[in-house]
């Protein structure tokens, strides 16, 4: 078989997995063939029809417990028109390989199976069962991915470590030196949907009781100001962390409170980057409205659905009381469609230095640290039962393609998927060979 990275990842690229419906059985057929031709085990776990999750495994001498290489399979949806190039095409331009999922998460899919792959070749017995696990609808919370999984076969699971998604490796923060990014924590979600009802009409004859007007103001009211800083513990060290090449941060590392590093994130502008902001806040977006279905008629409701992220040891309960006070309608309704807690794994662990010291051997003067995904990942089930999870994918991105994530044109360059998978390969050999 052919180990490129790249033309995997081309080839992956071009299955559509668009979550939703997902499909994802079709990247479960493109897996188990290249298993099969290795001689590999494979499981496949159907939550649904097309919704189909893939474990392999490679076995070891047991002397350890299992280590997970998790990813997912679906992607969010892309617009073809609004590319540079078709987002389900694979394309190379520039030396970038364009696609829905080549940072969100498909090259790290691919890093995985060639890390797995480079063992079994290797003729040596791990000291661990490595498991190669690839999700289905991890894009829509997980219902036929990993909850499914963790619910329905939980033994197939059992694991000391995972390794996910979560972080990368960042260029553009310091300007000679990367930045190693390790998520050990992620924001709790909650999709909420509010409903207002109002009096109907004819367009002609405004009244100024209509739903949907009355439901726009509340939304004013609920987004006019940003929610205020608040300094948890992984963000505290996060910044102290970055200190190391930022020197106006010397004021928050003498005196840690959150009113300097607010201060200071300010006057140097990094506030308004949306990326430290969200690190930084509860967040709360604006994602869908809708009401009416004719334009001469005032509809009798209106509907908005908000998408929540709380920062670890936040309450739902009390923000949820935050928001209905200041939307200060009693016409309106709250529903919540969805929603996750908080998750964090200990950033001081041998794993973590482990990563460190392996990412040091090739970029020897990058800034390694644990961070906060500000985003939710399937990584929070398995921190639930109590494993140890780490998000980390070793490319190196600029921060020009950071908006790409689920934006227009995502992309990775080709020598960053080359490098990734060696540096990955390296991690993973040295927890699973030692």
């Amino acid at each position: 078989m052919n180990d490129d990275p790249v033309k995997l990842l081309a080839e992956y690229l071009r299955i559509n997995t668009t979550n939703p419906p997902g499909n994802e059985s079709r990247a479960v057929t493109f897996f188990q063939d290249i298993f099969a031709r290795e001689g590999i085990e494979t499981k496949t776990y159907e939550s649904a029809p097309g919704r189909t999750s893939i474990r392999a495994i490679l076995r070891g001498s047991g002397a350890q417990k299992p280590l997970i290489l998790l990813n997912h399979m679906d992607v969010v949806p892309a617009e073809k028109q609004e590319w540079s190039a078709d987002p389900f095409g694979g394309e190379i331009i520039d030396g970038f390989l364009y696609g829905r999922g080549a940072l969100d998460m498909k090259s790290l899919g691919i890093m995985e199976l060639l890390a797995l792959l480079d063992i079994q070749k290797s003729g040596i017995k791990p000291c661990r069962d490595v498991i190669f696990l690839a999700t289905a609808d991890e894009e829509a919370g997980g219902k036929h991915g990993i909850q499914f999984l963790l619910e329905n076969h939980p033994d197939d699971f059992s694991a000391e470590f995972v390794i996910n998604e979560g972080g990368f490796g960042i260029s553009g923060l310091f300007p000679d030196r990367p930045v190693f990014m390790i998520s050990t924590a992620e924001k709790g979600l909650c999709w909420l949907k509010v409903t207002c009802t109002g009096q109907p009409g004819h367009g002609s004859v405004p009244h100024g009781q209509s739903a949907l007007e009355k439901l726009n103001a509340a939304i004013y009211r609920l987004l006019a100001e940003k929610t205020p800083v608040t300094l948890t513990p992984i963000i505290k060290r996060y910044f102290h962390n970055l200190a190391a090449g930022w020197d106006f941060l010397e004021p928050f590392v003498n005196d840690q409170k959150a009113e300097t590093l607010e201060r200071i994130l300010e006057q140097t502008g990094l506030i308004q980057m949306p990326q430290i902001s969200a690190m930084l806040r509860n967040t709360i977006s604006l994602t869908q409205i809708h009401s009416g279905n004719k334009a001469n008629v005032i509809p009798a409701s209106a509907e908005a659905t908000f998408d929540i992220r709380l920062l670890p040891g936040q309450s739902l309960e009390e923000y949820l009381a935050i928001i209905k006070e200041k939307m200060g309608d009693d016409a309106l309704r709250f529903e919540i469609l969805a929603q996750s807690e908080s998750s964090t794994s200990p950033p001081d662990t041998k794993y973590f230095h482990l990563i460190a010291d392996v990412i040091r051997q090739d970029y020897p003067e990058a800034l390694v640290t644990p961070s906060l995904l500000f985003a939710t990942s399937d990584s929070r089930l398995f921190r639930k039962h109590g494993i140890t999870t780490y998000g980390f994918c070793p490319a190196v991105i600029g921060l020009e393609d950071i908006p790409k994530i689920h934006g227009i044109d995502e992309r990775i360059s080709l020598e960053n998927m080359i490098n990734g998978t060696r540096l990955f390969t390296k991690i993973v050999k040295k927890l699973c060979l030692e």
